[in-house]
C-alpha cells in the first residue's frame, strides 16, 4: 500500500510477491527544487534473490483472456486510483520530478494506450509462418516455433520519461516474469503500472517491484534469464558483453547543419529536437554541429531554450484541478 500524508512526501512500498513492504528507514527523494517528493522502500539484495526465486516457479500470465487483461490495466493506469494517488496527483508528483506537466499528461495517455496493445506489439516481433508454440494451430505456421528464452526478465530502470516502462509489458505478455527495479528519480510511473497490472489480474508472483540501491542491481541482473538495463556509461561498460543483458545507454543524437543550408529556415525543427519531451528523452539531440560560424545559430538558439514552456512545478494554482 502507498500511504499519501497531506503534510508530507509520499511513501512508496516495495511490491514482493507475498504484498507490499515498507522497509524501516526509507530512502528519500527529492523534485527539481530539492523538496522531499517521496519516501521509497529499498530493499536488501536478500530480498531482491528470494523474489527472483518466486517468480521462477510462478507461472505465466495466462494468454486466454491476456487482452481483457490489459485492457482493464490501461483504464486502471489511465483513470484509477492506485496506491491512494489519482491519476492527477500522479502526475504532479512525475512532473515534479522529471518533466513539464503536460509532458507528463501525454506520456500517461500514450502508456496507457500502449498497455492496451502490449500483446500484439509484442506479436509482431515473431517471424511470418512461426508458430507461437509447439501447440499452436494456427493456419499457416511452419516448422519455426517462435518462444522466449528464458522465465525471468529483469528491469534496471531510468527515470527520465515515463515511456521507457513500455518495454517491459511486451516480455510480461510472452510469458516472462517481470521484476522492475524503479529509478530512485522518479518511481511513481513504474509503481503505479505495476500496481494496474496487479489490480487486473496479474498475480504478484508474476510482477514485482523492488526498489534497490545501485549496489544491488548486480543481485537482480544475475537472477535473470534476461535483462534490460538502463544507466550512463559505465553501466553499458559493464554489461555489453552480457548475451542476457540489453544496455540502453545515453542518447547522443547530434544535428548537422552544412555550410549551405539556411539555419533561419529550420530553426523551429532544431529547437523541437532539443526541448521537446521536456529534453529529456534518449532521441533529444545533445549537440549542435555547424559548418562555418556557430554564433548566430547558437544564440538563437540560446534566446529560444531561454523562454520557459510554463510555470516551475510548484507554482501556487497550478495543480488546481488535481484529484484530491
Amino acid at each position: 500500500m502507498t500511504v499519501v500524508k497531506a503534510d508530507g512526501p509520499t511513501y512508496l512500498d516495495a511490491l514482493g510477491p507475498s504484498g507490499p513492504c515498507r522497509t524501516l528507514v526509507p530512502s528519500s527523494a527529492t523534485d527539481v527544487s530539492g523538496t522531499e517528493v517521496t519516501r521509497l522502500s529499498l530493499v536488501p539484495p536478500v530480498y531482491v534473490d528470494r523474489a527472483l526465486a518466486v517468480l521462477r516457479k510462478a507461472g505465466a500470465v495466462p494468454t486466454a483472456g491476456m487482452d481483457a487483461l490489459l485492457e482493464a490495466a490501461a483504464e486502471e493506469f489511465a483513470n484509477g486510483t492506485i496506491g491512494g494517488l489519482g491519476v492527477r496527483e500522479y502526475e504532479h508528483l512525475v512532473s515534479r520530478t522529471s518533466g513539464p506537466l503536460a509532458v507528463v499528461r501525454t506520456a500517461t495517455r500514450d502508456t496507457a494506450r500502449f498497455v492496451s496493445l502490449a500483446r500484439a506489439s509484442a506479436g509482431r516481433g515473431r517471424p511470418r509462418g512461426a508458430a507461437r508454440d509447439r501447440w499452436d494451430p494456427a493456419p499457416g505456421s511452419g516448422p519455426a516455433v517462435w518462444t522466449r528464452r528464458g522465465e525471468v526478465f529483469a528491469v534496471n530502470a531510468s527515470g527520465n520519461h515515463p515511456g521507457v516502462h513500455r518495454l517491459w509489458l511486451e516480455a510480461l505478455t510472452l510469458g516472462y516474469r517481470v521484476a522492475v527495479r524503479p529509478s530512485r528519480r522518479e518511481p511513481f510511473t513504474p509503481h503505479r503500472l505495476v500496481g494496474a497490472l496487479h489490480r487486473a489480474g496479474v498475480r504478484e508472483d508474476q510482477l514485482v517491484l523492488p526498489p534497490t540501491d545501485h549496489q544491488a542491481v548486480g543481485a537482480l541482473i544475475r537472477g535473470a534469464d534476461r535483462a534490460v538495463v538502463y544507466g550512463g556509461d559505465d553501466m553499458v561498460a559493464r554489461y555489453a558483453n552480457d548475451a542476457r543483458v540489453l544496455p540502453q545507454g545515453p542518447g547522443r543524437t547530434k544535428i548537422l547543419v552544412t555550410a549551405d543550408t539556411d539555419w533561419q529556415e529550420y530553426l523551429d525543427i532544431i529547437v523541437g529536437s532539443v526541448a521537446d519531451e521536456g529534453g529529456t528523452a534518449c532521441v533529444n539531440a545533445t549537440a549542435v554541429l555547424v559548418e562555418g560560424d556557430p554564433a548566430p545559430l547558437a544564440e538563437a538558439v540560446a534566446d529560444r531554450l531561454s523562454r520557459p514552456p510554463g510555470p516551475p512545478p510548484r507554482t501556487p494554482g497550478r495543480y488546481s484541478r488535481c484529484a484530491r
